[in-house]
């Protein structure tokens, strides 16, 4: 697989596919874009995750990873997700959604509809929200 490599912050990071880029959006902070497009219903990324029991939680609700983790199960345990997906920012009209994968422990980011190049890789956090929506 092809690297490529992104900006951020300054600094130059080599990232695992050619198909993704990390760019600061003025409004939103870091978020995950599209160098080439993807098609509907194409796996984004599979990111692997460290599962936090639900009793846990709490505890990375008073850290900064509160705005990066996601549900995990019904018993309320968490997923930090180790891959790019975590940088997807919030959108009431996603352009991709994640899905747990329980039997693999990832996080999988599937395109909802085709994504085109330069677009940004959007997701509905499917929570109450900590800050106001930029659309």
């Amino acid at each position: 697989m092809a690297a490529i490599a992104a900006r951020v912050g300054g600094t130059r990071r080599s990232l695992p596919t050619d198909r993704l880029e990390i760019r600061a959006d003025p409004a939103k902070g870091r978020g995950l874009f599209a160098r080439l497009p993807i098609g509907a219903g194409a796996l984004i990324e599979t990111a692997p995750v460290i599962i936090v029991p639900a009793a846990e939680c709490a505890q990375l609700d008073r850290t900064i990873l509160h705005d990066y983790y996601f549900r995990w199960d019904a018993a309320g345990s968490g997923a930090v997700a180790l891959g790019l997906l975590a940088l997807c920012n919030h959108s009431r009209r996603p352009r991709a959604r994640v899905r747990c994968n329980h039997a693999r422990h990832t996080l999988d980011l599937i395109a909802l509809a085709p994504i085109a190049a330069g677009d940004e890789i959007t997701i509905d956090y499917d929570c109450p929200l900590w800050f106001a929506p930029q659309d």
